[in-house]
C-alpha cells in the first residue's frame, strides 16, 4: 500500500500543474481561498490569521449536496476521520486521533453529550446543515472538558441564509437517490421574514436499506428517519434578538446493538429532541456590552429490541439528557489604532442524566448515573501592530468543576484547570506563523465510570466477563505544544491566480489516559488510567485557484504510545491524504469535480488491535445550477462515490466500507 499512497501523491501534485493559462478564455476574478471561523476564539476571525488549524465547510457546495450521512460532508478533510462502518448510525467523528467525549461537538451551540457505546452522536442530517466548522486541536481552555482532540460544530440554516435577494417568503424541496445503500430522501423547507421575525422550518425524510460494500457482499441495516427543525428568531429595538428551535430526529432502523460489527440484527429507534432558547444582544457601536444566553435541553432515547437467539423479544431502553446554559459576553478595547483587546469571558453549566431500562430488568453496561459541571473562562484577543508586523497574541483559561454519581452510592467530584497562549506573527499580511501551548482535559463518562453488568459471555475455559465501576478514575489531562505557518498569496505563477497554504506539527504529553481493560481470563472489564501517554502529529493543506479551476490538498498523520511501555496507543493514526480538483464552467453554468483520499496500513494499532490495509478511494462530482432563464431556480448534483468500487476498512474497523455508489440530487427553490 505503500507504494500506492506514493503513487496517489505523486497524481495529486503533478495535478497542480495543469492549472495552466490554456484556461484563460475562461479566466474570472478570483477571490480570496480564506474563510471565516467562530469557534476557534468565539469571534469572527479569518481561517488563516488563527493560531490553530481550522475549517469551515459549506454544506451546499457541490460535492457536499449529495451527503446522505456524516461521512459524506466530512471526510475528506485534513486530520478528521469517520469512524465506526458505513451504517449512519454508528459513525463517530475523529479528530487527531481522538474521538467521542474527547472533542467537543455542538449542533448550534448545544453541547452534544448523548454516551456513545457503540453509537454516534450526530442526529441531524445533512441536508438540514449551513456549515460544519472543525476546529483542530486542545479547546478546553474555552470549551471545557472534552477539547482535548478539537471541536466539531455544526450550524443549521437560517431564513436569511435561504432568502433570494429582495425577497421577504421562500420554499425549496428536493429530492435525493443514493444507489450504495438504496436512499430515497426528500426534503421540503419553507422560510421568510416577517417583519422583525425570522422563520424557517424544514422536513427530511430518508429510507435507506442494505449496503453495498466494496467487496462485493451487502452489509445487511435499515433506516427510516425523519428529521425535522423549527427555527424563530425576533429583532427588537434593532440590536436585541430573541430565538426560539426545536429539532426532532428520529431512526426506526434495524442493526447490529454494534454497528460497526457483523452481528445480529436488532430493531433499533432512535429519537433525539433538542430545544433552546437564545439571547442576543450586539449594537456594533456598544464595545463593552454583548452578550449572549443560551439554555436549552437535549433528550435523546434508545430503544433496542433482540430479534433473534435467547434474548429475542428483549427491549432494552436507555434515556439521555442534558439541560444546559451558557453566558458569554465580549468586551473589545482599543488603544490607537494598532492595538485592541477583545475579551471573551462566560460561564457555562450543564447536567446530564443517564436512564437505562430493559424488560429482563437490567442493561448490562448502561448505569443510572448522574453529573453535573460547571465552568467559567476568560479569554483575550490581543492585535498589535508594528512596523515590524502583526502580532495575535491569544491567552486563555478556564475552570471547570464536574461530580457524579450512580444509584449504587458512587461517587466522583474534580475540578481541572485549562490555560492556554497561543501566538500568530505575520511580518507582512502574506506570511504567519503560529504558535501555542495548551493543556486539556476530558472528564470519564458516566459509562466509563459507573458500568456494572454483563459485558460479554464466557465459554471453554473462559468465565462470563463483566464490568466493573471505578469512581476513582481520574480526568484525562493532555498538554501540547504547536507550531506552524502559512502563506497567502495572489498573482502567484500568473495574474488572479491565488495559493494559501498552512500546516503545523505537535507534540502531546497525556497524564491518565482512560484506557479500557478487558482481562479475559479475570473475567472483568475496567476502565482504569494509563500513567502516561505521548502523541506526536503534523498536518499540511493548500489551496490553488486559477479561474475556474481549484484544487484543494492535504496531509496528515498521528502517532500516539504508551510513554512508560512504548506501545502504541488507539490515537495513532496513518499518513493520510486528500484532495479535491474542481472546474467551474460558467458558460454551461457547471461545476465538475474530482475527490480522492488515499490512506497508508494502519500497522501502529494498541495491544490486541486489528492492523488494517491502506487504500485510496476516488469520488467524481457534478453540478448544474443554471443562474437565468426558465431553470433557474432549479440545482442538480449527480456524483459517483468510491468510483472504482475499492475494498476496504477503515482503521480500527471490522466490515467493508460502501463500495461504488451512483447518486443524484434535484433541488428547486420558489
Amino acid at each position: 500500500m505503500r507504494g500506492s499512497l506514493r503513487v496517489a501523491l505523486q497524481a495529486a501534485l503533478l495535478s497542480t500543474t495543469v492549472l495552466t493559462p490554456a484556461f484563460a478564455a475562461d479566466e474570472q476574478p478570483v477571490t480570496t481561498l480564506d474563510t471565516t471561523t467562530v469557534y476557534a476564539t468565539k469571534s469572527e476571525q479569518s481561517t488563516f490569521d488563527v493560531p490553530a488549524m481550522v475549517n469551515t465547510i459549506d454544506a451546499d457546495a457541490p460535492g457536499n449536496a449529495n451527503a446522505g450521512m456524516l461521512q459524506d460532508l466530512i471526510d475528506h478533510q485534513v486530520g478528521v476521520e469517520v469512524s465506526g462502518g458505513p451504517r449512519s448510525n454508528g459513525q463517530v467523528v475523529n479528530i487527531r486521533g481522538y474521538s467521542d467525549e474527547a472533542i467537543i461537538t455542538l449542533i448550534d451551540g448545544r453541547r452534544q453529550q448523548f454516551p456513545t457505546g457503540h453509537d454516534g452522536r450526530q442526529f441531524v442530517d445533512p441536508s438540514l446543515l449551513k456549515t460544519v466548522e472543525i476546529v483542530r486541536g486542545s479547546s478546553s481552555s474555552i470549551y471545557g472538558g472534552g477539547g482535548i482532540g478539537g471541536v466539531i460544530a455544526f450550524e443549521t440554516k437560517d431564513a436569511a441564509d435561504l432568502l433570494e435577494p429582495g425577497k421577504d417568503f421562500g420554499a425549496s424541496t428536493s429530492l435525493l437517490f443514493r444507489t450504495g445503500n438504496n436512499t430515497v430522501s426528500p426534503n421540503v423547507t419553507a422560510y421568510g421574514l416577517l417583519g422583525d421575525f425570522d422563520l424557517v422550518g424544514s422536513l427530511t425524510y430518508k429510507r435507506a436499506g442494505d449496503i453495498e460494500q466494496g467487496d462485493g457482499g451487502e452489509l445487511e441495516s435499515k433506516d427510516r428517519i425523519y428529521n425535522a427543525i423549527l427555527k424563530g428568531a425576533y429583532t427588537f429595538s434593532d440590536f436585541h434578538t430573541t430565538s426560539l428551535s426545536a429539532t426532532i430526529f428520529n431512526n426506526d432502523g434495524e442493526e447490529p446493538n454494534n454497528p460497526a460489527s457483523t452481528g445480529d440484527v436488532i430493531a433499533k429507534e432512535v429519537s433525539d429532541y433538542q430545544f433552546s432558547f437564545k439571547y442576543e444582544y450586539e449594537n456594533p457601536e456598544e464595545d463593552l456590552i454583548n452578550p449572549k444566553l443560551h439554555l436549552y435541553y437535549n433528550l435523546t432515547k434508545t430503544d433496542e429490541r433482540d430479534l433473534v437467539g435467547a434474548n429475542a423479544g428483549r427491549v432494552r431502553s436507555r434515556d439521555f439528557d442534558t439541560l444546559g446554559f451558557t453566558a458569554d459576553n465580549q468586551s473589545r478595547l482599543s488603544f490607537g489604532n494598532d492595538h485592541n483587546h477583545t475579551f471573551s469571558y462566560g460561564i457555562e453549566a450543564y447536567r446530564d442524566t443517564l436512564e437505562p431500562s430493559s424488560t429482563t430488568g437490567t442493561f448490562d453496561g448502561v448505569p443510572d448515573a448522574q453529573s453535573d459541571t460547571f465552568g467559567i473562562y476568560i479569554q483575550d484577543e490581543i492585535d498589535i501592530r508594528t512596523s515590524a508586523g502583526q502580532f495575535l497574541i491569544i491567552p486563555a483559561v478556564r475552570y471547570d468543576h464536574y461530580s457524579s454519581e450512580d444509584n449504587n452510592g458512587n461517587d466522583q467530584s474534580e475540578g481541572a484547570f485549562s490555560p492556554k497562549i497561543a501566538v500568530t506573527y505575520k511580518p507582512v499580511p502574506e506570511f504567519m506563523v503560529f504558535s501555542s501551548v495548551a493543556r486539556a482535559f476530558r472528564a470519564p463518562a458516566l459509562i466509563e465510570t459507573y458500568a456494572t453488568g454483563l459485558h460479554f459471555p464466557g465459554g471453554g475455559f473462559i468465565p462470563n466477563n463483566f464490568f466493573v465501576p471505578n469512581p476513582d478514575l481520574k480526568p484525562e489531562t493532555v498538554d501540547t505544544v504547536e507550531i506552524g505557518a502559512g502563506v497567502d498569496l495572489n498573482n502567484v505563477i500568473t495574474e488572479n491566480d491565488a495559493l494559501l497554504v498552512k500546516g503545523s506539527v505537535y507534540q502531546s504529553w497525556g497524564k491518565d489516559f482512560i484506557a479500557l481493560d478487558v482481562d479475559v481470563f479475570a473475567g472483568t472489564t475496567e476502565n482504569t488510567n494509563v500513567p502516561d501517554a505521548k502523541l506526536f502529529g503534523w498536518e499540511l493543506e493548500g489551496s490553488y485557484a486559477y479561474g475556474p479551476w481549484n484544487i484543494r490538498t492535504g496531509l496528515s498523520y498521528v502517532e500516539a504510545e504508551n510513554d512508560d511501555t512504548g506501545e502504541y496507543l488507539a490515537n495513532s493514526t496513518p499518513v493520510t491524504f486528500v484532495s479535491d480538483l474542481s472546474y467551474t464552467a460558467k458558460s454551461i453554468d457547471s461545476v465538475i469535480g474530482w475527490r480522492m483520499k488515499a490512506s497508508d496500513d494502519a500497522d501502529k494499532v494498541e495491544d490486541g488491535g486489528t492492523q488494517t490495509d491502506g487504500y485510496t478511494i476516488h469520488d467524481v462530482y457534478y453540478r448544474y445550477a443554471p443562474q437565468e432563464g426558465q431553470f433557474q431556480n432549479l440545482t442538480f448534483d449527480f456524483s459517483i462515490e468510491n468510483l472504482f468500487d475499492t475494498e476496504y476498512v477503515r482503521k480500527g474497523a471490522v466490515v467493508f466500507e460502501e463500495g461504488v455508489s451512483f447518486n443524484a440530487r434535484v433541488g428547486y427553490k420558489w
